[in-house]
């Protein structure tokens, strides 16, 4: 065969070589698709737990599976080495998991002392029975009734057709019980005009204190009989006014002395 010949032959021989390899391309892989998918829903499903399940197994020898001349050779390899990270990191967590529960198991646990019970409370006091009994006294004996000798006083002026005073009548009979034997004195003095109005009253709200009655008086009276202990009659009911041991006013209705705030500034006073 001539030199020339020869030549051609292995040219040709050569094209036909390079152009059956680039002819053959990668192909992606059925079982790497498969693995990935059920890869996939285990781990959404079961989170960390899906690397120690059974079925993890059965998606490791499909990616075993792949043809090395797979496109997809390159991602298998890459999930099977990252399956088996994570099998080893949870596997560890649960093993120091076991061995942290089976520490506390063998440590005991402290005595706790005995905690002494609570004495029991004393029962409310009941509200006595209205005896029927009114005095009608003149407003000026406010200033001889809130002199001083009692821990403290605490002035009501009310009616019983006010409202506004029957509100307040059960809250001023509760610190009336609560604060006796601490040295209050309530002075409620009502300014109903029928006598008949205030029994009938006080005998469905069972007064915790003694029920007197402003016998009538000229304008101008109450004002001057509330005034001679420091306090200011606002012209309205209910009046409240709270005084200390020595007989001065400390909080009356002008200064938020009211239901609600009579206990605090009472314990206040009596402390």
């Amino acid at each position: 065969m001539s030199p020339s010949l020869l030549s051609r032959s292995l040219l040709a021989c050569l094209l036909l070589v390079t152009s059956l390899a680039c002819g053959r391309r990668k192909q992606p892989s059925e079982e790497y698709t498969q693995a990935y998918l059920a890869f996939g829903r285990l781990t959404a499903t079961r989170l960390d737990q899906a690397y120690l399940d059974p079925e993890m197994t059965g998606i490791e020898e499909r990616l075993r599976r792949v043809p090395a001349e797979s496109l997809d050779a390159a991602a298998a390899a890459e999930l099977l080495s990252r399956i088996a990270r994570e099998r080893q990191r949870v596997q560890r967590e649960q093993d120091a998991l076991r061995s942290q529960v089976a520490a506390n198991l063998a440590t005991p646990l402290p005595v706790k002392e005995a905690v002494p019970a609570a004495p029991p409370k004393a029962a409310p006091r009941e509200l006595p029975a209205f005896n029927g009994r009114i005095e009608t006294v003149g407003v000026d004996s406010l200033r001889d009734r809130t002199r001083a000798g009692y821990g403290a006083t605490l002035v009501f002026l009310y009616a019983s057709w006010c409202p506004a005073c029957r509100q307040t009548f059960p809250r001023v009979n509760q610190v009336a019980l609560d604060y006796e034997d601490r040295g209050l004195q309530v002075v409620g003095l009502s300014l109903d005009d029928e006598e008949s109005d205030l029994v009938r009253y006080l005998e469905k709200s069972r007064p915790a204190f003694p029920a007197l009655r402003a016998a009538p008086y000229p304008p101008g009276t109450l004002k001057r009989a509330v005034s001679a202990f420091g306090g200011t009659y606002p012209e309205a009911i209910p009046y409240l006014a709270l005084l200390d041991g020595q007989g001065r006013l400390v909080a009356q209705s002008r200064s938020g002395l009211n239901g609600s705030t009579l206990a605090a500034h009472i314990e206040n006073v009596l402390r």
